[in-house]
């Protein structure tokens, strides 16, 4: 493993976080089971396996994942925690809370997306709502 394969800059720390426990999370919601090889994450993050694997440890580390198998390697299962639940439930709503408003034409005028401060309809509507 080269040192160069591996991002442990603060900044890419977060964002390796926040990534991580949000596809895990998804991954969850949408029935993937909740252990997963490490390996599976490695087609829907664009890293390297020394990367993930690094940010693996560290989240299991800090209590926000769990896994099976001594050492933590690509064909281990992991499994979000309690307080990684939580937590990746949190910014997973963070992250798409525009997305998970109501379907065109039933946005309200508290939209932020699809009506002004003054709460007139906007003309470039991001939720394609019906103009009335």
């Amino acid at each position: 493993m080269k040192a160069s394969d591996i991002e442990k800059s603060p900044l890419r720390i977060m964002f390796w976080r926040d990534e991580i426990l949000q596809v895990m999370y998804w991954m969850d919601g949408e029935n993937f089971g909740n252990w997963i090889p490490a390996k599976q994450m490695l087609t829907l993050l664009n890293t390297n396996s020394h990367n993930l694997l690094y940010h693996l440890k560290k989240l299991t580390a800090e209590g926000y994942l769990e896994f099976e198998g001594e050492p933590l390697e690509e064909t281990s299962l992991i499994c979000l925690s309690e307080m990684g639940k939580k937590e990746a439930g949190g910014r997973f709503s963070e992250a798409f809370q525009g997305l998970q408003k109501a379907g065109h034409g039933e946005c309200g005028p508290d939209c932020e997306f699809c009506y002004g401060t003054d709460g007139v309809k906007l003309d470039n509507c991001v939720h394609n709502c019906d103009h009335h």
